[in-house]
């Protein structure tokens, strides 16, 4: 009976503590793993986007440029000679970058005629040199760092560098100016406008806070290297395509 009695009470102050003790609550995760992805996620977005609409520049830069290619084969077909003007002056060398745009004059405004013609030249610069920005980064870091940085850190970096094209495309000089009949009687209007290499590489290299230097392992005289092997690279292209 004892033995009884005393298994009863044991029992009865086993359950008595296990309805006092609290319950554990879960662990919660650390959010900061989620934030950073998330960051990153939308850095390479925007990089997508900022892509997709150079791709979309470059397309229609490329529809129009064959097209003008069909009109000058024709003209030449019918043995009329045909010359550019401007085109001497529009060729890339050692120091600068430069780009022929084209205006047709509509209803008699040359003015309109010719922002559209500094419009399209200033086009063609910051999609080659869209171009050279992207080509910096990646090569800079394969060939450099041996490692990419973050989506957000690489994006960044692009940002700082395209905003140099988009503020030295705005001060951009004037090589070339000139307003022509064609053989079809329309007006048209031809701009060349240049870009000093020295001045992009060294607005480039000075751009970037000592931060962001420090994220993507900045090396100058690496970075330099690089942009002065990418120039010559274009330069060399430009010249095979003819121009």
């Amino acid at each position: 009976m004892k033995k009884t009695l005393m298994m009863v009470l044991c029992v009865a102050l086993c359950a008595s503590c296990a309805a006092k003790r609290p319950v554990q609550q879960p662990v919660q995760q650390p959010v900061q793993q989620t934030v950073v992805e998330d960051d990153d996620a939308a850095a390479e977005i925007k990089r997508l986007e900022q892509e997709l609409k150079l791709q979309q520049l470059k397309n229609q830069l490329k529809k129009e440029q064959l097209q003008a290619d069909k009109e000058m084969a024709a003209l030449e077909a019918e043995g009329l000679e045909v010359s550019i003007p401007c085109i001497e002056s529009s060729f890339d060398d050692e120091d600068y970058f430069r780009e022929l745009g084209i205006g047709v004059v509509s209803s008699g405004n040359m003015g309109a005629a010719r922002m559209d013609a500094a419009t399209n030249a200033k086009n063609l610069i910051k999609l080659r040199l869209g171009e050279f920005v992207q080509g910096i980064n990646s090569f800079y870091y394969n060939t450099y760092t041996g490692s990419k940085p973050s989506n957000d850190v690489q994006s960044k970096t692009e940002q700082k560098l395209n905003g140099v094209v988009e503020k030295m495309l705005n001060d951009a000089d004037k090589e070339c100016e000139k307003r022509y009949t064609n053989a079809k009687g329309i007006d048209e209007w031809y701009y060349v406008v240049r870009i000093p290499k020295s001045d992009l590489k060294k607005k480039m290299l000075d751009v970037l806070s000592q931060e962001e230097k420090s994220n993507i392992d900045f090396n100058e005289y690496k970075m330099q290297e690089f942009m002065d092997k990418r120039m010559n690279e274009m330069l060399e292209a430009k010249k095979n395509a003819g121009y």
